[in-house]
């Protein structure tokens, strides 16, 4: 769990935000590059990521979530991935890795089994795991960068909508969206 307090404010905007510019994603984005999605996840459940796993799919798009307890904490309970498979998406929890301050960050799988970055035309690609020693040094590199990029990080309300989402997911939420 990552304390994502930034002084008060809701720390869900400037997060994606935060991420999207430590994975090298252009800050102007430009239709070749919405291979991934990044986004937050309030009252985060299994059937909750199975209907975002579905959409994910049809969308062509991996998804990047952050995930929040609830709507009111800055307690960031994790990341979660959810990678296109030819077989459908795998939903894995992932840590951000930034083995370069030149570089940007990658992806690790938290058992430390596979680890993604994004390549030149901006898709997730797999890439070889670091060691151990190097994702754990590379894992409070990249949480402090993302901290500090975080705080600098002016939202603009209209591009927020256009470019990140938020999901807010509760059981009768969730239900009504089954019905």
């Amino acid at each position: 769990m990552i304390d994502l307090d930034i002084g008060g404010a809701c720390p869900r905007q400037p997060l994606t935000c935060a991420l999207s510019q430590a994975l090298g994603l252009p800050t102007d984005p430009g239709a070749g590059t919405d291979a991934l999605t990044i986004g937050t996840m309030d009252y985060p459940s299994e059937p909750a990521l199975q209907v975002v796993a579905r959409a994910t799919i049809q969308a062509r798009q991996d998804s990047l979530l952050a995930m929040f307890a609830n709507d009111q904490t800055s307690i960031c309970g994790g990341l979660a991935l959810i990678y296109r498979t030819r077989d459908g998406a795998q939903i894995m929890q992932v840590e951000p890795c930034r083995l370069s301050r030149s570089k940007p960050i990658m992806l690790v799988t938290t058992d430390l089994r596979q680890a993604f970055r994004l390549d030149k035309r901006c898709v997730l690609r797999s890439c070889a795991v670091p060691s151990r020693a190097k994702v754990e040094r590379g894992v409070e590199r990249a949480w402090a960068d993302i901290r500090a990029a975080m705080s600098t990080v002016d939202v603009d309300p209209e591009q927020w909508q256009a470019s990140y989402f938020s999901l807010f997911t509760d059981a009768q939420a969730f239900a009504d969206f089954m019905a």
